[in-house]
């Protein structure tokens, strides 16, 4: 804190009656006995604000009769002195001030005690959040605590934001976000304090599902299906997934899988996906639709099923009848074998 006590026309100036005026009432009470109570000077606050932020300058002025004195300012724990009864003050935190007048050595009652209560710094939330994607609407909201009604001066990355208005608010909205728009926003109470610690508000582009089917996008009706909601490239860490059949929606879930058991032709349509922050408020785009057929009847499975028993057997049929002629081949080469042995010449 610091005073400064650059003179100012206050009263009229000291006179040699005056100062005989003083002298003849010490004498005359020396001589009496009579003991004069110390005056009380009165402190007051020039011009006062209706609210003082960390920086600003209040005056303060000590009253009191008389002339010839010099003025003692104590704020907080430091002690100022002035030849005038008027002390500017750079105010930095909330402290009580109060003074007294001295002449030589004889010095007054401290006075009244004015307390000077400085502002919090204003403080920037944001709604919904700080973390969005572009497209949304983000309002940022400068709270100047215990306010009354002033001018708000917002910033983004230390330069002032031109609103094309004469009167700036309190919130500051921003529609439609782009990834340009992300930054460090701040505001103030007027020009000269100091300005809040801001917030950073952060825009990604807003991501797009890819829907996947398993087994495949044609089958029969019996069949199970499996949908999954694929979304990349997000810092969303948890998304809930909404399923739209045709439009509309038929299923919400945290599983980014969505499965159909045993399907039937009432489950034909075309499928899309959104995922929404669980706990947050950003969502995705709306995944491009992928369209599922369901056949009317079970007969191809039971084909398919047939089909795989006729393999089967035509396998194992092959199979027998290799081993039928190896063996028959075997047995007559085995019987050739015994008949040239009965022929055998010996000399």
């Amino acid at each position: 804190m610091a005073a400064s006590s650059t003179p100012t026309p206050k009263r009229a100036a000291n006179t040699l009656l005056d100062y005989f005026e003083m002298l003849s009432v010490l004498i005359s009470n020396f001589h009496t006995g009579h003991t004069q109570e110390a005056p009380k000077p009165r402190l007051t606050v020039d011009d006062k604000p209706s609210q003082i932020f960390r920086g600003d300058t209040v005056r303060l002025e000590c009253l009191i009769n008389g002339n010839f004195w010099t003025y003692k300012l104590q704020c907080g724990d430091k002690p100022h002195n002035s030849k005038l009864d008027e002390f500017k003050i750079t105010v930095e935190l909330t402290q009580s001030c109060k003074c007294k007048a001295c002449r030589e050595s004889f010095c007054s009652e401290w006075s009244n005690a004015v307390t000077l209560t400085v502002s919090d710094d204003p403080i920037v939330t944001v709604k919904p959040q700080s973390s969005v994607f572009t497209g949304d609407t983000v309002t940022l909201i400068c709270d100047v605590r215990r306010s009354t009604a002033r001018k708000i001066y917002w910033f983004k990355d230390f330069k002032r934001i031109k609103n094309g208005s004469e009167t700036e608010t309190l919130s500051l909205s921003l529609r439609e976000v782009r990834v340009s728009d992300g930054g460090r926003y701040a505001c103030t109470g007027n020009r000269k304090t100091t300005q809040s610690q801001g917030v950073e508000l952060t825009v990604r582009e807003r991501p797009k599902p890819v829907v996947r089917v398993q087994p495949d996008g044609r089958v029969s009706r019996g069949q199970t299906v499996t949908l999954s909601c694929d979304i990349q490239q997000t810092d969303v860490i948890n998304w809930s997934y909404s399923w739209n059949k045709d439009d509309s929606e038929i299923h919400v879930s945290q599983s980014q899988e969505y499965r159909i058991s045993s399907v039937n032709e009432s489950h034909t349509g075309d499928y899309s996906c959104t995922g929404r922050e669980t706990g947050g408020s950003r969502y995705s785009h709306t995944s491009d639709k992928v369209t599922l057929t369901v056949s009317g009847s079970e007969a191809p499975l039971l084909l398919l099923s047939a089909l795989k028993l006729l393999s089967f057997l035509l396998a194992a049929s092959l199979y027998l009848l290799v081993s039928i002629i190896l063996g028959v081949k075997c047995y007559r080469a085995h019987a050739e074998s015994n008949e040239v042995s009965q022929y055998t010449v010996t000399k």
